[in-house]
């Protein structure tokens, strides 16, 4: 093996921890946040919780510190076994991340707002905004199927603004 990017599934909370602890030992480890609102205020949160990505070679000296760091639970890959991932998939990352922080989340939709699904196998159906899941850029809206409400996650490009007729009546 060489020294890459490979990723670890870790204990829920434990990124800074683990972030600290190694880079004693000169383990980079990423682990990618993003800004998101809640409750009217900016909080910072992982993109992929309970994860790391790890730059090391699991060949090295370093390689048992690593894997039996307090925190670290094991790496992807066959049989535990880590499996090193693309330089340009880990960058890429890096960039998309900067972009969401940078240009900030704006709330298009709030709760209780009603909307058209735009795109997709829900198209044409109307819904209530109920939240924004900015982690995987979808929200949840409440639709009415079957004579039901439901809850549906669909992705926040699926929706448009506009007053639906008729919805819940």
């Amino acid at each position: 093996m060489t020294l890459g990017w490979y990723v670890a599934a870790i204990q829920r909370g434990k990124e800074s921890t683990l972030k600290e602890g190694l880079a004693l030992f000169g383990i980079h480890l990423y682990s990618p946040d993003i800004i998101v609102v809640k409750r009217g205020r900016k909080l910072r949160e992982p993109l992929f919780p309970s994860y790391v990505f790890c730059h090391l070679d699991p060949e090295s000296e370093q390689w048992p510190q690593v894997r039996w760091a307090r925190g670290m639970r094991y790496f992807l890959g066959p049989d535990k076994q880590p499996t090193r991932v693309a330089d340009s998939l880990v960058e890429e990352i890096r960039l998309r991340v900067e972009d969401w922080n940078q240009e900030g989340w704006t709330s298009v939709f709030r709760p209780g707002q009603e909307l058209r699904i735009a795109s997709g196998p829900l198209t044409g159906l109307d819904a209530i905004f109920t939240r924004y899941l900015p982690g995987r850029q979808r929200c949840e809206v409440l639709v009415s199927l079957v004579g039901r409400i439901h809850a549906v996650q669909i992705p926040t490009i699926a929706l448009e603004s506009q007053r639906p007729k008729g919805f819940l009546a």
